[in-house]
C-alpha cells in the first residue's frame, strides 16, 4: 500500500513539475539572414578573409523570465581571399548550427533583449580554392590531404527583438576544430557577424 501511495504521489510531482514548466515555455520561430565578416588561418600566418552570407531558421525557447535557447540552422557561403595575395581564394558552402543558451529578457511591451554562448557546429557542403586562373574542388574525409568536413566551435551571440517580432543581432564564431588532416593548422573565425530575423510565436505553450 504504501509503494502505492509512493507511486501516485511520484506521479503527481512529476505531472505538476511538467506542467509548470510547459507553462513557462514561450516558442517562437522564424526566418533569419545576414552576413558575417569570416575568415580561415593557419600556423604559417596565412590569413583569408572576406564577407559570407548567410540564410536560414532560427527557434527561440523561453523559459521563465530570464533564461532562454535559441539555437539555428543557416546555410553559409561565400568566398575568402588571401590577404598577402589576392589571387589565392578559398569558397564555401557550409550549414551552421549554434545552440547559444542566453539570458534573455522580455520586457512588458514582449520585446526581448537576449545575450549568451554555446557550441556551434558547421558542416561543409563544398568548397574550392582558385589560385589565378586555376581552380580546384576541396575533398572533405580523414585523409592526408583532406579537409575535415565538422567544425566544432564557440557561438557568441547578442541582440534585440522588437515587439512586432523583428529581431537583430550580432555574433562571433570561433572554430576549434584543426581542419587539416595533413598536419598543418588550419581553423575558422567569425569575427563579427550581423543578422535580421522576423519572429513568429512567442505565446505560452
Amino acid at each position: 500500500m504504501k509503494k502505492h501511495n509512493l507511486k501516485l504521489l511520484t506521479a503527481a510531482i512529476c505531472i505538476t513539475i511538467t506542467t509548470t514548466i510547459r507553462a513557462q515555455v514561450q516558442l517562437s520561430i522564424g526566418p533569419e539572414a545576414g552576413f558575417s565578416a569570416a575568415g580561415l588561418y593557419s600556423a604559417d600566418d596565412d590569413v583569408f578573409a572576406g564577407i559570407n552570407g548567410h540564410f536560414g531558421g532560427t527557434l527561440h525557447l523561453q523559459f521563465g523570465n530570464y533564461l532562454a535557447v535559441r539555437p539555428s540552422v543557416l546555410f553559409k557561403l561565400g568566398s575568402m581571399t588571401n590577404t598577402d595575395y589576392d589571387d589565392f581564394k578559398i569558397s564555401m558552402t557550409r550549414i551552421s548550427v549554434p545552440i547559444p543558451v542566453m539570458y534573455s529578457y522580455i520586457f512588458g511591451n514582449n520585446s526581448n533583449l537576449f545575450a549568451g554562448l554555446g557550441p556551434n557546429l558547421m558542416y561543409a557542403l563544398s568548397g574550392k580554392t582558385k589560385d589565378g586562373s586555376e581552380s580546384r574542388n576541396i575533398s572533405f574525409g580523414s585523409n592526408p590531404g583532406q579537409w575535415k568536413p565538422l567544425d566544432v566551435g564557440l557561438h557568441v551571440k547578442g541582440g534585440f527583438q522588437f515587439p512586432g517580432g523583428i529581431a537583430i543581432s550580432t555574433f562571433c564564431n570561433f572554430g576549434f576544430t584543426n581542419l587539416a588532416n595533413n598536419g598543418d593548422k588550419v581553423k575558422t573565425l567569425d569575427a563579427i557577424g550581423f543578422s535580421v530575423g522576423y519572429m513568429f510565436g512567442g505565446s505560452e505553450d
